[in-house]
């Protein structure tokens, strides 16, 4: 059997999960599985609030012992669960169509598939410091001039800091509608965007070396951590280092030594699933317009990620395409059936 364990990160309230389990009850799974909410720094005082949501959900719940990042909080489930198969679900995941879950299955049963996402990136930490910098890189005459980078990037920390502030999580009910909730997170967790992690960087030179040394150039392939499926024996023979620092979190996701590289080193594929059950291995994964490209028309499990890039402007939108795709980008203008979708 399946087990489908959804994060709940506590400093974000009630509203993302309430919005993960309305999409979880609109569209079937279209597999036999269980449903496991992970709780993870989740205070006492919290804990009535978010249980009155799962009320009439089947579910089995696990609590980390202390915060986590959220990939050691999956090693905590894995741990504690004994299905074949764990399919991973962050604290802004919604599911957007029917037998996504089967969908996921079904292309893990692919020969030789090792891991598979709903979204991947070729995206790159060392080209894009390296392009900050303005020194040769793959993003070079690819991603947008400067100053409509510099005023996306601080668009985008703008948004970052009004999330910070108290309360502001429960804004993430609209994020369909509201940019400024799109890419909301807290202190605690590493940033979700790779713009994000560029305004860090450009602030010291302290992490460059690591950054640059850790991080692969462009082309990075990386399936991303808000939805992705894999065996339970894969999964057990992944190095999963010490997660104790932000960088640590950015290494194991998209670095050198990253779970997505550490599958492929295993001699199998990874692959994303667009909602019309097609699969792709990591060279077409632009194709799969699932993540930062086009409409996202492809899209089967959206995240805070997805939603910025749908709810942005056509120069964001650009931003983040060439970053996630270099020259394959594709961006769209926004439209409403594509904020609606993701």
């Amino acid at each position: 059997m399946i087990a489908v364990v959804h994060l709940v990160w506590g400093p974000l309230g009630a509203v993302p999960l309430r919005e993960f389990l309305a999409s979880y009850r609109r569209h079937r799974a279209g597999v036999e599985h269980e449903l496991v909410v992970l709780f993870n720094n989740v205070p006492a005082p919290l804990r009535p609030e978010l249980e009155a949501e799962l009320e009439g959900v089947e579910h089995r719940l696990l609590t980390t012992a202390r915060p986590v990042q959220d990939l050691a909080a999956y090693a905590y489930a894995a741990e504690h669960l004994e299905h074949r198969r764990l399919c991973f679900l962050n604290s802004y995941s919604a599911i957007l169509a029917p037998d996504w879950l089967a969908m996921l299955d079904h292309a893990l049963d692919q020969p030789r598939a090792g891991l598979v996402g709903a979204t991947g990136s070729w995206a790159s930490l060392h080209s894009a410091v390296l392009n900050a910098f303005l020194l040769p890189n793959p993003y070079r005459r690819v991603v947008p001039r400067r100053s409509i980078a510099r005023e996306q990037m601080r668009a985008i920390e703008l948004e970052l800091a009004a999330a910070r502030r108290p309360g502001a999580a429960h804004e993430l009910g609209d994020a369909r509608h509201e940019p400024g909730a799109s890419a909301a997170l807290t202190p605690e967790l590493p940033p979700r965007t790779l713009s994000g992690s560029v305004l860090s960087t450009l602030k010291s030179f302290r992490p460059m070396p690591e950054q640059l040394l850790r991080f692969a150039p462009f082309p990075a392939y990386h399936v991303r951590t808000n939805a992705f499926m894999l065996d339970r024996s894969t999964f057990a023979a992944l190095h999963m280092r010490s997660l104790t620092r932000k960088m640590d979190a950015y290494l194991l996701e998209s670095g050198r030594a990253s779970f997505t590289r550490q599958v492929q080193r295993m001699g199998l594929r990874t692959l994303v699933v667009a909602r019309d059950g097609a699969f792709y291995d990591h060279p077409q994964w632009p194709a799969s317009r699932t993540f930062w490209q086009d409409d996202q028309q492809g899209l089967l499990v959206a995240d805070n990620q997805t939603r910025s890039y749908a709810n942005g402007d056509l120069d964001r939108r650009r931003l983040l395409s060439a970053f996630a795709w270099g020259s394959l980008a594709a961006p769209t203008p926004p439209s409403t059936v594509a904020a609606e979708r993701s």
